[in-house]
Parts: structure tokens; C-alpha cells; sequence
């Protein structure tokens, strides 16, 4: 073997350990775990002025301003920023699959299991959004089924095949951005 041939073998090697790390450190976790993420991309300066001090954690990349914020809602009915993903399509989950929440945007969020997708507690973001009836369950306290997500956090999701997460399709909403919705289903 020439010295050129031990360097590309070398070569080699070295890009595939850190390769290998890479795709370690980048994510992989826990199979028996499925991740839902929360995703909204507020600006703190201008929502934090608008809807009150703490509306908006700085440090999340956030960029929208709170009237082009206002101004995309009443035009489409939705933010597209704000979302739950996967987005447009139904999250599979099997059943004793335990799910986590991470919220990655900078406001709160709740993911909270409704029988039909309505509208959240916020009267102005329902009517913007054509959600003016408010969907029953996002009118009761937090618990196993109405989860609030802190901005910047992860909480413990349900469980595929437990009453809170039952065999079929069953639907998701942010009580606040009535907007962000996902279909679970567990086969």
C-alpha cells in the first residue's frame, strides 16, 4: 500500500467517526419514544409589547413581527409559522409508544385532545382564524389530556393505546393558536 492510499484510507475513516458522532449527537433518541414538535416563530420586542411582558422568551429565533402576525392571521385563517409537526399529515404512534412535546418556539402552546377541532380561549385569535366557537375541552383546566407548553420546554405527551391516546384517530389542538391542529392515530 502507498502512502497516498494509507492517507485516503485514513481519510476514510476519520470522515466516518464523525459521521458516526455527528448523527449521534445530532438526535437519535429513544425508539419507544415519538417527538411532536411545537414550532412558532414570535419576535419578543414587538409581541411582548402587544400582548404583555413574557408573551414572547427571547433566544428562540423568532422573527415575526406581532402585526405581520396579525395581518397573515386575518388574510389565510392560519399563521404558517405556527404549527405542530409533522405538518399536513396524521402522526403515527403505536400503541405503548410514550410521546414528548417540545415546544421550540417562544411562546406557550397547548396540545390538548379535542372531539372536534373549535376554537381555543382566545376570543380575537378565534375570530380571525374562523374558530368562533370555542372547542369544549380547551375551556378546562390543564391535565393528562390539556397539556401547556411552556416555551422552550419538553413535556411527557400520551401514551399510543391508553385512554388518553386510544386505538384510531384522535385529534390534537393548541387551545391558544386553535390553528395549530394534528391527527394522531394509533393502529
Amino acid at each position: 500500500m502507498t502512502r497516498h492510499d494509507l492517507l485516503r484510507a485514513g481519510f476514510r475513516m476519520l470522515f466516518g467517526c464523525v459521521f458516526l458522532l455527528v448523527g449521534m449527537a445530532s438526535g437519535q433518541t429513544d425508539t419507544n419514544v415519538v417527538s411532536i414538535r411545537i414550532r412558532d416563530a414570535c419576535d419578543p420586542t414587538t409581541f411582548n409589547q402587544a400582548v404583555g411582558p413574557g408573551a414572547c422568551i427571547p433566544g428562540q429565533h423568532g422573527t415575526t413581527k406581532f402585526q405581520f402576525f396579525i395581518d397573515e392571521l386575518a388574510a389565510d385563517r392560519i399563521v404558517g409559522a405556527w404549527r405542530f409537526n409533522p405538518l399536513f399529515r396524521p402522526l403515527h404512534v403505536p400503541a405503548g409508544q410514550l410521546t414528548v412535546l417540545q415546544n421550540d418556539g417562544g411562546e406557550i402552546h397547548t396540545f390538548t385532545k379535542v372531539a372536534k377541532f373549535g376554537g381555543g380561549f382566545v376570543s380575537a385569535l378565534n375570530l380571525l382564524s374562523g374558530n368562533p366557537v370555542p372547542a369544549p375541552e380547551c375551556l378546562r383546566p390543564p391535565g393528562a389530556t390539556n397539556i401547556f407548553v411552556e416555551a422552550g420546554t419538553t413535556e411527557t405527551g400520551p401514551t399510543g393505546g391508553t385512554s388518553d391516546l386510544p386505538v384510531g384517530t384522535t385529534h390534537f389542538q393548541c387551545c391558544i393558536h386553535p390553528w395549530m391542529r394534528l391527527n394522531v392515530v394509533v393502529p
